[in-house]
């Protein structure tokens, strides 16, 4: 690759990140909301090892929905005596498995968003990579956000009981 070709390269990716980041200013707030309307205190371990998959450089959008799907299905119970969070109810009687895919399809949007902000058109060879590449991206910045926040319900939760003793 040309040094011209891979400077270009290197400034398009600069000009996603922070498409991306402001993006993510959109996101995180819903993000939350969701999070608290599931109540997803306590639930740490799958949400770590749903970001591991999404994080894995051999992984991609698709393989994290399945993994995501694959959880739902594994059982009702998540541990001994808790319900697995995957299956949690929200308002629309929808469980918060399918409610996280459903997210995960629709960041597409806030890709082709991005995509559109660095000049490339999303319908094109190349602008298919650049939209891939941000859908990956911003699916892998909302896992993450989603695994620190529910860090932070847990500990709201442990503060509230504590103080409720």
């Amino acid at each position: 690759m040309s040094q011209t070709k891979q400077d270009n390269n290197q400034q398009t990716i600069l000009k996603m990140e922070k498409s991306i980041c402001s993006q993510m200013e959109i996101l995180i707030p819903e993000m939350q909301q969701i999070a608290k309307e599931y109540n997803l205190a306590g639930e740490r371990s799958p949400f770590r090892n749903v970001l591991n998959v999404a994080v894995d450089p051999a992984s991609d959008v698709e393989v994290t929905k399945n993994y995501i799907l694959y959880q739902l299905g594994r059982g009702k119970k998540h541990g001994r005596d808790q319900e697995s969070p995957w299956r949690k109810m929200g308002k629309e009687n929808k469980s918060f498995g399918l409610t996280l895919v459903d997210i995960i399809k629709g960041l597409d949007s806030n890709a082709k968003q991005v995509v559109e902000k660095i000049g490339k058109d999303p319908n094109t060879d190349s602008g298919k990579f650049w939209l891939q590449l941000a859908h990956r991206r911003l699916m892998q910045l909302y896992l993450g956000n989603l695994v620190r926040f529910q860090v932070y319900l847990t500990f709201e939760k442990e503060s509230e009981e504590t103080t409720n003793v």
